[in-house]
């Protein structure tokens, strides 16, 4: 029988989840930082054959002769590294957030144009407001806008094909050369992203969060885009400089900002801490959620599919799917 530990704060949470997409020959177990100690992680880990979780809570891993996996349940790895996970073993990570997002940013984008909130509660206060209809205020429309996405991914890709369906041009940038398909007009590297923000109606930023993208949207930068464009960031706070952002909105050098992720998050320790170090809430051209934009239930169940799916396709002795890297860390207990 294989056994799964399944670990940590976040992925305790769907164990429902795994369990519904693993067959009855798996035993699963469950190690949860609020009820169990680093020894019986210890003991667990010893039973594996694949650990599904983040960041371990021992410093040295055990010898775990059995284990085939790390399987990490969401996307993104920055709390390990080849250098802290078992020598030889694949580290993978999942995606399947990506046609979630894309929906929150054809959202975000449509509700910049249209503002059904403001012509909601115009509605609500004024009924008619004494305008026959045919002679009510104008909103706008995305169609010949030009959305240009920073990271062309997985996330950037599916943006791209909905983007075209509304009749939008799309351009965007990558790390790596590839050669632009449609639904794109062009797709450039990273030193045209002065390019991409001066065309750009639309900026999404879906890029990964490292060393290079820390901090590449800086004020420089915002001053490249156009005086009515938004910026739409669905990948990670610190890719813009935060005080540059709120500067160019507060002054209104760019048209606005929808702002999924942010700055300051609350951690392990569970004190609470404002998302961001200036009142981006007080200004009226933002658009803001916390984290939010993968929040759909039907993208957790395709996540823990997927999950389960490679779990099963390493215990039969295939290759694991989305691998990121293999560990080199020898054993230390």
């Amino acid at each position: 029988m294989p056994t799964a530990l399944i670990q940590g704060r976040i992925a305790v949470q769907y164990e429902h989840l795994l369990r519904a997409e693993l067959n009855d020959d798996w035993k699963i177990l469950v190690w949860d930082p609020s009820r169990n100690g680093p020894d019986e992680f210890i003991a667990m880990a010893l039973e594996a054959d694949a650990i599904i979780g983040g960041k371990i809570p021992t410093p040295n891993w055990p010898k775990i002769p059995k284990l085939k996996m790390f399987q990490i349940p969401w996307t993104g790895y920055d709390f390990c590294s080849p250098q802290t996970m078992p020598n030889g073993i694949p580290v993978c990570n999942c995606y399947e957030h990506e046609t979630t997002i894309a929906e929150f940013v054809l959202c975000a984008m449509l509700e910049s144009k249209i503002g059904l909130r403001h012509i909601d509660q115009r509605f609500r206060a004024e009924g008619w407001g004494g305008r026959q209809p045919g002679s009510s205020e104008y909103h706008g429309e995305i169609r010949n806008r030009t959305v240009g996405v920073v990271g062309y991914g997985h996330i950037g890709k599916e943006v791209a094909h909905r983007a075209a369906a509304f009749g939008m041009r799309v351009i965007a940038i990558r790390r790596s050369k590839h050669k632009a398909i449609p639904p794109l007009d062009w797709l450039g590297s990273t030193n045209q992203l002065d390019q991409l923000l001066a065309e750009s109606d639309f900026v999404v930023v879906a890029c990964d969060m490292n060393k290079e993208t820390i901090g590449m949207i800086g004020a420089p930068q915002l001053a490249r885009m156009k005086p009515d464009s938004v910026i739409i960031n669905v990948s990670r706070g610190r890719i813009i400089e935060e005080e540059a952002l709120y500067q160019a909105l507060k002054d209104r050098s760019i048209g606005g900002a929808v702002l999924d992720v942010w700055y300051n998050y609350i951690g392990n320790d569970k004190k609470d801490v404002w998302p961001c170090n200036y009142p981006f809430q007080d200004l009226d051209n933002v658009i803001l959620s916390a984290h939010e934009s993968a929040a759909a239930p039907e993208q957790l169940e395709r996540r823990w599919k997927f999950v389960a799916d490679n779990l099963q396709r390493v215990v039969n002795g295939g290759q694991p799917e989305n691998q990121v890297f293999l560990g080199t860390a020898t054993a230390g207990l």
